[in-house]
């Protein structure tokens, strides 16, 4: 029981404390583990508290921004500053949604994984987004069902962003579900694949938010994997193009 908590995620904020059993050091070990369990809990929550705070420290005055680059007469002008702005605003959101991935108020349910990909899919296609679902396996995960769709809209995103067109399909192994967002770009060096998922990384280096964005939207997907007990990965498909995976165990 011990090693089972040990190894949990503690982003999930359980706290329950483990009975304390077994030979004298054991019970001293358990003890300890519950109290230091407790600090982790209450340094994510002090966290999320703050990150609450500067969400909207921030976000008011960038509002009052907007609101007076408006009168600013100069057409050319204008557009730069609201572009500046609403970049720093969307910036500001990806950190956000980063650092809180592990937190928030979704409980876990069952996902049905083909219909929530179809739709995703449907959402896409409704804005006339080249966005297809290919062969999908009868598989459900335990999960919340709001942060595994944003994880999937990230690598859709980034798909469509590199490869024009992205593809849809879930397959089943050996207990796991994986969720394949697969694109038509010109795939990844070994290089890239290792650091893409860390935060900030970008394949496209401009500072073009259209391009190249703020280069958190994998590590985004990826934090929200490993928070449903999961993990992402990245491969280049041997006919081309890219296959990002988010991997979950089947209930």
């Amino acid at each position: 029981d011990l090693t089972r908590a040990a190894r949990a995620n503690p982003a999930s904020r359980d706290t329950t404390p483990l009975e304390e059993a077994g030979p004298s050091d054991v019970r001293d070990l358990i003890a300890a583990f519950n109290a230091y369990r407790s600090r982790i809990s209450t340094m994510l929550s002090d966290k999320d508290r703050m990150l609450g705070a500067v969400g909207h420290d921030l976000r008011t005055p960038l509002a009052s921004l907007r609101v007076r680059v408006e009168g600013v007469d100069d057409d050319r002008l204008r557009e730069k500053m609201i572009a500046s702005i609403d970049e720093m605003t969307a910036m500001l959101a990806d950190i956000l949604a980063l650092a809180r991935s592990g937190a928030g108020t979704e409980m876990p349910e069952r996902v049905d994984l083909g219909a929530l990909v179809g739709e995703l899919a449907g959402d896409y296609r409704e804005q006339g987004k080249d966005v297809a679902v290919a062969a999908i396996s009868d598989a459900a995960v335990r999960a919340r069902p709001m942060l595994l769709k944003r994880a999937l809209r990230n690598l859709v995103d980034n798909a469509l962003a590199y490869g024009v067109r992205a593809r849809l399909s879930v397959t089943t192994k050996g207990g796991e579900a994986r969720i394949i967002v697969s694109d038509d770009g010109p795939g990844l060096t070994e290089e890239q694949i290792r650091t893409l998922v860390e935060p900030f990384a970008r394949g496209e280096q401009s500072r073009n938010r259209a391009t190249g964005g703020t280069g958190l939207g994998l590590s985004i997907a990826r934090e929200i994997a490993g928070g449903e007990g999961g993990a992402l990965t990245l491969a280049n498909r041997p006919d081309g193009g890219l296959d990002a995976v988010i991997t979950l165990p089947l209930t």
